[in-house]
């Protein structure tokens, strides 16, 4: 196996390009090619489709693609160690964190993680849970920030704090007047719905689960800010974290209401590989996140 063959399938299988690899490795295209050319002679198998416009692995090429990233991360974990023995304190951090958390909780938690290690790089990555989770079985990321439970084998979860989920109306909606609203009362409610894959989704659909509801879905949408704005224009209802509503909420955009029943909480969790080296860096961080409500609270005042 040639170390550095392995590098250039590595970055070709990351960038789905060739010419995307080349400018990262500051190669040429054909230079590139000819690497996992010879890799490909070396397997005696191939490891790339490259029919149409793009570059998608083979099979064999997905399970070297696995065994590339644990090499790598490994190379990575060796230089933390190396630069903790020298007692440096710079770095760098890669996080995942789903769409609610990156948006809302993680730049306050960045702000107060900087301060202390202002020479930290930090990369962060945003998206669905499923995608964050695949980030750290791939050991594309550190850590992980999620908003719902997930039980794998190869990753350790902790908790973190909660959010409450409220139901939010249009300023005009009948229920918009009502403190709390029956479960039963939902049936033949327009919903706005945030994409399968995420936390809230989940919820809402057990909720009107539970209550044998078949939810009217006028619209599904990928970000909070556009759920929102549907709402507060009278395009229908939604539950969503009171947090993310705050600001629509005080500036009445919007009417909150609960449902009967008990308060209606998501808890936030922080994940790693079992097989993570966790440098003080990053251990940092995950206590930064573990502490983040009450060194909020304190900044605050």
């Amino acid at each position: 196996m040639h170390l550095n063959q392995i590098w250039v399938f590595y970055q070709v299988a990351k960038h789905k390009s060739f010419s995307q690899a080349a400018d990262s490795l500051f190669l040429s295209q054909p230079a590139v090619s000819n690497q996992v050319k010879l890799l490909e002679e070396s397997y005696g198998l191939k490891l790339f489709d490259r029919s149409g416009r793009g570059v998608e692995l083979t099979n064999p090429g997905e399970i070297l693609l696995t065994y590339a990233e644990r090499i790598f991360n490994l190379a990575q974990e060796a230089d933390s160690v190396i630069e903790e023995i020298q007692g440096l304190k710079a770095g760098g951090i890669r996080i995942s964190a789903s769409n609610t958390l990156g948006a809302y909780y993680l730049p306050d938690i960045l702000d107060l993680f900087r301060k202390k290690h202002p020479r930290v790089e930090i990369r962060m990555n945003v998206g669905y849970t499923q995608t964050v989770v695949e980030d750290i079985l791939a050991f594309r990321s550190d850590l992980g920030l999620i908003g719902r439970e997930v039980l794998h084998p190869n990753i350790v979860i902790t908790p973190l704090w909660e959010e409450e989920l409220v139901l939010i109306v249009p300023p005009d909606h009948p229920f918009a007047e009502r403190r709390v609203v029956d479960r039963e009362e939902l049936r033949g409610q327009p919903f706005i719905m945030s994409e399968a894959g995420s936390g809230v989704r989940d919820i809402t659909d057990g909720i009107l689960s539970s209550a044998a509801i078949s939810p009217q879905v006028v619209m599904e949408l990928g970000e909070n800010e556009a759920i929102k704005r549907a709402v507060a224009s009278g395009m229908g209802i939604t539950l969503i974290s009171a947090m993310v509503a705050r600001r629509e909420l005080e500036a009445g955009q919007v009417r909150a209401v609960g449902l009967t029943g008990s308060r209606i909480f998501r808890k936030f969790h922080i994940i790693h590989h079992k097989d993570k080296y966790l440098s003080k860096l990053i251990r940092a961080f995950l206590n930064e996140a573990l502490r983040y409500p009450v060194s909020k609270e304190s900044r605050s005042t």
